[in-house]
């Protein structure tokens, strides 16, 4: 199953790449993913350090607004097919963030700050995706 097909299968209505606001709403889809993901967490911890309540929290803000510096590029019409094909390192990223998000429901309370290290990195990979599909508009 190629990345977009998992994607789709993972995600309920899950757009795709092919033009900018799909790119957005795909976008979305994911940081909301992760982001109820990562408030269940917090909910079903709730005896973690309140440094670690406020790393979640600072990783809700993150998921909870789309990184200007990724969509910059993507206003107008030149970035319409950037990211169509299958093998799209966005579309690679994203399965990886649905992946660590799904991770969040088995994480034990004293593993979770090495969990919230994983899913901040993994943002910031996919950051980088985003950045070089967007440069390559």
């Amino acid at each position: 199953m190629d990345p977009l097909e998992q994607l789709r299968a993972r995600i309920a209505g899950f757009p795709g790449y092919d033009g900018d606001l799909e790119r957005r709403r795909s976008d979305e889809f994911v940081r909301s993913y992760l982001g109820e993901a990562l408030a269940d967490l917090d909910v079903r911890c709730d005896s973690l350090s309140p440094d670690t309540k406020q790393r979640i929290d600072a990783l809700l803000l993150r998921v909870g607004f789309a990184d200007q510096q990724s969509f910059s590029v993507h206003h107008g019409t030149a970035a319409t097919h950037v990211l169509a094909g299958a093998d799209s390192s966005v579309a690679v990223e994203d399965i990886a963030v649905i992946e660590v998000a799904d991770r969040a429901r088995t994480v034990a309370a004293d593993a979770v700050g090495r969990y919230l290290d994983e899913v901040a990195e993994t943002l910031d990979r996919r950051d980088v995706a985003m950045r070089a599909a967007a440069s390559n508009a």
